[in-house]
């Protein structure tokens, strides 16, 4: 059996992260597409490489490898408190905090265990950075990752986004 691995992001994951950033695209695109699109493909495995190789103590990345091979990717931000934060209301703000900037994982790999183990992952640094808690967004009529981050992952609604078409 081929072990799932959790590491950090290494030259040459592009082409795997890729495959699952269009995945997660097209997912998305299916249950709406006024919302979401499809990436321009040239280049992007570069482009996510880079971007997830693009070091710094406040950035997270890591892989889920499967015999080698990148199926998976978690990025992730230190966020320190506003530098106003004696005049916020919102408490969150005043805390040191981890935003989740994206997690997917390639289709044919939902349920595996990878995405559990990139969010572990993400909250163990969050931990170590004393952290007190992780935010992230995901989009609100997905049968697939609402139930993940709220049953499996043990997170829970806090805020609505509205948008208004206008074009």
């Amino acid at each position: 059996m081929i072990e799932l691995r959790i590491r950090p992001p290494e030259p040459g994951d592009g082409a795997g992260i890729a495959l699952a950033w269009c995945d997660f695209a097209e997912y998305y695109r299916e249950i709406d597409p006024e919302s979401f699109r499809s990436p321009r493909r040239d280049g992007l495995d570069a482009w996510l490489e880079g971007g997830l190789l693009a070091g710094g103590d406040d950035r997270f990345a890591r892989v889920a490898d499967l015999g080698g091979d990148a199926i998976g990717f978690v990025a992730a931000k230190f966020m320190r408190p506003h530098e106003d934060a004696d005049r916020q209301p919102v408490r969150e703000v005043t805390l040191p905090r981890v935003f989740v900037n994206a997690l997917a994982v390639q289709r044919r790999h939902w349920r595996s265990g990878a995405g559990t183990g990139l969010m572990a992952a993400v909250e163990r640094w969050a931990g170590a950075r004393e952290a007190h808690l992780i935010t992230l967004d995901t989009y609100a009529a997905s049968p697939v990752s609402v139930p993940f981050y709220e049953r499996r992952m043990g997170y829970r609604r806090q805020s609505i986004v509205f948008t208004k078409r206008l074009r």
